[in-house]
Formats: C-alpha cells, structure tokens, sequence
C-alpha cells in the first residue's frame, strides 16, 4: 500500500493557480497524498473551484493572514502523516514529483528535507536552493552587487543532480514531520520571505542533511499573491531579513547592516526612479517599491507596513 504523504498548500487571493496546483497533487502518480490548503483569509475567490473535490481537499480558514509558517505550522498540526510537502498557490508539480521526493527521503535515512527543480512560465530553470549566508556577500547586496553577481544572493543555484546545500526554496519542500518536530517546525517569528532558508539551516544544524532533487520537478508562476500588495510585502521582506541575520549571523552583523540600510533603499530607489520615469509599463511595480523603500527609510524594517 503506497504511503501517506500531506501536502500542505497556503492560499492568500491566488485566483485561478490555486486550483490548478491542487489539481497537479489530486494527479500525483504512486502515492496516496492527502491535500490540505490552508487559506489566510483571502478576500477572492480562489476557494471556489476546490468544491468539486469535495473531502478531497481539506480546507482551513485561517481568518486573518498568518504569513507562510504559521500557516504550515497549522496544517502540519492536524496532518497525521510521516511525510510532509509545503507548498505556494501557485507551483504546479509534474505528475510523478511527489513520489520522487518521498523515494528520496525513504531511501535516503539522513536526509530530512528535500526540493524540487523549478521552472518559471517560460521553462527556465529557476535557482531554489542555495548556500548559508555569509557576512562580506550581505555588505555586497547592500550596494546591489548582487545584481551583476546574481550568486552573492545566498549563493543561489539550480545543481543538474541531487546535491546536498543548506536550504531549498519554500515554493515547493518535502520533509519528514519528526524533522519538523526536532525543530519546532517553521519559525512564527518570520511572517513571510527567509523562513525556507531558516528552515534549511535549522534542519543542517540538526544533524539532518537538506538535498536538492533536479529529477522532481515543478513550474513556478512565482510571487503572484505578492504582486497584490508588494509594498507591504517589500517592507515585511526587509523585517524578516533583519530578523533572520540577527538570527543566524549575530547581532553585530545584523547592526552593521542595518546602517548600511539607507545605502541600499537609497540606490534602490534610485533604480526604480529611473524605471518609473523610462519604461511605462512597469509604473505600477516602480512606484510600489518606490513607497516601500520610501517607508523603509523613514520607519525601519517593521512587519506593519504601508
């Protein structure tokens, strides 16, 4: 009898990728995979569509926006299965995908947590995983060096074979629940954005290896709930970053770079000046990241933005 597996999705007013990601787990070949979608009070209708599955597909109402860990923390709570997949809205998995990873991860004692190979709309491959942060590529991202050297970015990558690395995208993850358990799942204190790469240290920090599988694979439309209110997904960004670095690289790192702040929204607004001014069709994004870097500047990194 195939094994159970969960698979975990958090909606917030995805509109019609929702129903297209669960549909992608309903048709998942060689596993008997239980479908939660966890719905932080999405104001669309993007629940509608899921009433055809009927008890397929469970449905918790948050009733209020959670963030993405508290809201796998809470479908993880009422799962009872030894495999877990978290997911975004908008990832759809090719068929055979789940099974890979949960093969993986029976075959594979030390293995924790594992990510798929992602693709976006136009099938480029997508980095999901990367390496643990470090200090000198930080002080380089605040003067956007990592613009021209797209690797400073938590040393991004997209391996072409399965490759241990400290964390994979929380688009899409497999991982044991025991290994969840170890680390008191997803950290609550980030509300969203940094909380896979923390996931993925904690996991390596536990004893537990984290694998990036390129033979499991996904498409990834990619940030659609956030294109709904990216400045205040901008300014959350910017708090969970610093909470993150304090975490992880200390207070001192964590206060060196929150000087070097005004430098980078300074150069960033900069940018995107230049962009509202020159390219007209992307006014609405410029102007959205221009009021963020603007509140960024004058309140800090707050999760109670604009």
């Amino acid at each position: 009898m195939p094994e159970r597996v969960t698979a975990i999705v958090v909606n917030w007013n995805a509109g019609k990728h929702l129903a297209q990601c669960v549909a992608a787990l309903i048709n998942q070949c060689g596993i008997d995979l239980d479908v939660i979608v966890v719905d932080n009070a999405s104001s669309d209708n993007s629940l509608e569509a899921l009433k055809t599955y009927g008890d397929r597909v469970r449905v918790i109402q948050t009733g209020e926006n959670l963030g993405f860990g508290r809201a796998v923390n809470r479908g993880v709570a009422v799962s009872h299965s030894a495999i877990v997949v978290a997911m975004n809205p908008d990832v759809v998995l090719q068929p055979d995908a789940v099974n890979t990873m949960v093969e993986f991860l029976n075959t594979h004692a030390n293995v924790g947590m594992v990510g798929p190979k992602l693709k976006d709309a136009d099938e480029q491959v997508l980095a999901s995983c990367g390496e643990a942060p470090r200090l000198r590529d930080e002080i380089c991202r605040k003067f956007l060096l990592h613009l021209i050297f797209p690797l400073l970015k938590f040393r991004r990558r997209s391996p072409s074979k399965p490759e241990a690395v400290a964390w994979v995208t929380g688009a899409c993850f497999a991982v044991r629940r025991r290994v969840l358990d170890a680390v008191n799942g997803l950290d609550e204190a980030i509300f969203m954005y940094y909380e896979d790469v923390d996931l993925g240290l904690s996991i390596n920090r536990a004893g537990w290896q984290v694998m990036y599988l390129p033979h499991a694979e996904g498409i990834h439309i990619g940030g659609e709930s956030s294109k709904q209110a990216l400045t205040r997904m901008l300014v959350v960004s910017e708090a969970s970053y610093a909470y993150f670095i304090a975490k992880h690289l200390g207070q001192w790192a964590a206060r060196l770079l929150r000087l070097l702040r005004p430098i980078e929204m300074t150069l960033r607004a900069l940018l995107w000046g230049s962009v509202f001014l020159l390219v007209r069709k992307h006014r609405t994004e410029a102007r959205a990241r221009l009021r963020a870097y603007w509140f960024i500047l004058t309140h800090g990194a707050v999760e109670e933005g604009p």
